[in-house]
């Protein structure tokens, strides 16, 4: 159980003229040093807010409908990694299978459209794994093979099993894809609502989103969802969802590498993204969610999104994600064997079982972006800090305040350590500060490790736990900082009075 992180109180924000700069050496510990030099750059924090937070449920998890039909999926160690990332976080249950799995509680025999059969039994076992993690659940049920009344009747087992776990009921997977809504896009509000009426009337109160879009947050498919819906009396949907991964596998035409992932192009369609998503939101007065997202679509890149790389992109775009105003970054993975066959393993996933056998037993091993998702439990939770980065291209900067007063400064370098040194920055902190200590995440072999990574000097065990990091403390006495980040590496500094 991973529920160590604390802070410690401090007073108000009191800047003073007195400052101590400290230094990060290569080595990854920090220690005092001499004032930062005039050409030293400098990332100011303001003491005001952006009027967005990081929470316990921004990063989250996703896998695949077809997923519940596995044997070991609720049975193995699955709770424990997701104990380990968040105290209560949600696992949306959705992608393509939502709408090529079936569902009955009758024992009918499946249609021959069908790759496998989610019954009574598989919720749960559901709901076992999500309460012995603290997690909730978004529940994907088909809608490309119309039936509302065995939708219906899904989420009322669901809601029996879940209880309070059910966080919502997503209708259908990317539905702008569906090639009767791009024939007639009309009809989909209309599919939509006869949904709603019919899970509403099986199962009273339960939430739903809409509408898991394929496309861009602003399309014309999703701004006719969002009409229909405004002139309802109120919402049908609690949140609204769409999906987004910033690149493209080769398999599917793209030539995705690390440079690019990391590069400025990505970070700023993200932030993009994010945008769009918020505005389409706000227009109904709701939350925006990516239900769904990774590195690379269409199941990943080898080399890409399964190596060390994709641990310093997740932090950033997790934190990016969230400061721009979305309510939930969700990875998208499997519990699938390393390594089988696309599509139902991805290079991206988190989490995935190193023999066949694991897999039927459900025992998992953490892969290089669990370790992205797993330095978010030190970052902690509350509202974005303001601030100035002249350095953002190598060094990716956010300050998170805290409810007791600390303060956590992120500083995430994706350069590549091969061929790029450490960079020095100077935190002007907003705000005077005692004492910090620090967290690394690094990894041994460079941005394309894919054994070696290390969270505060500990590594994920085969049971999904990690140790309590090891952390350097050192003074501050005053209100400025001097850090040097090495490449390739973030950095986790929690400044407290």
């Amino acid at each position: 159980m991973r529920r160590y992180f604390s802070f410690r109180q401090r007073p108000g924000r009191l800047a003073v003229a007195a400052a101590l700069a400290v230094t990060l050496p290569a080595a990854g510990l920090l220690a005092a040093a001499s004032p930062a030099s005039a050409a030293t750059s400098v990332i100011t924090i303001s003491p005001t807010t952006t009027g967005t937070s990081f929470a316990e449920a921004s990063a989250g998890l996703s896998f695949e409908a077809d997923d519940l039909t596995l044997p070991g999926f609720a049975s193995g160690d699955l709770a424990t990694y997701l104990d380990t990332l968040s105290s209560s976080s949600v696992l949306r249950i959705g992608g393509n299978t939502v709408d090529e799995t079936f569902w009955t509680s009758s024992g009918e025999t499946a249609p021959s459209w069908s790759i496998g059969t989610i019954t009574p039994a598989s919720l749960t076992a559901l709901a076992g794994l999500v309460k012995a993690s603290g997690w909730k659940v978004i529940l994907g049920v088909n809608l490309k093979e119309y039936d509302a009344a065995r939708a219906a009747n899904e989420i009322e087992y669901a809601e029996r099993d879940l209880g309070s776990s059910l966080e919502a009921v997503e209708i259908g997977n990317e539905p702008d894809l569906y090639s009767q809504y791009k024939s007639d896009p009309a009809q989909y509000p209309v599919d939509f609502a006869s949904y709603v009426t019919a899970i509403e009337q099986a199962a009273p109160g339960v939430q739903i989103e809409g509408t898991d879009l394929g496309g861009a947050p602003n399309s014309s498919f999703q701004q006719a969802f969002i009409t229909a819906q405004n002139k309802l009396a109120t919402p049908a949907v609690s949140e609204l969802t769409s999906h987004y991964y910033p690149l493209t596998a080769s398999t599917c035409g793209g030539s995705p590498t690390i440079a690019e992932l990391l590069g400025t192009s990505v970070r700023n369609a993200e932030s993009t993204e994010a945008g769009e998503a918020v505005a389409a939101a706000d227009q109904l007065k709701l939350p925006a969610v990516i239900d769904e997202g990774n590195s690379v679509v269409c199941e990943g890149q080898a080399g890409v999104s399964n190596v060390y790389a994709s641990a310093l992109w997740e932090i950033d775009d997790q934190l990016v994600m969230a400061r721009d105003g979305v309510a939930g970054d969700y990875m998208h993975g499997t519990v699938e064997q390393c390594g089988s066959a696309k599509p139902l393993y991805m290079y991206y996933t988190p989490l995935c079982a190193p023999t066949a056998a694991d897999a039927s037993a459900g025992l998992l091993a953490a892969q290089p972006e669990y370790y992205g998702l797993a330095a978010l439990h030190d970052v902690g939770t509350g509202e974005f800090l303001n601030l100035s980065n002249p350095v953002w291209a190598d060094v990716r900067a956010y300050a998170v305040e805290h409810t007791n007063g600390t303060m956590t400064v992120v500083l995430d370098d994706v350069d590549n350590p091969s061929t790029t040194g450490s960079t020095t920055v100077q935190l002007d902190l907003g705000a005077s500060y005692a004492s910090a200590s620090q967290v690394s995440l690094t990894a041994s072999g460079g941005l394309t490790a894919t054994s070696g990574i290390t969270l505060g000097g500990k590594t994920v065990g085969s049971n999904g736990t990690i140790a309590a990091p090891t952390t350097s403390s050192f003074n501050v006495g005053g209100d400025t900082a001097t850090v040097t980040v090495p490449a390739g590496s973030a950095q986790i500094i929690t400044f407290t009075s």
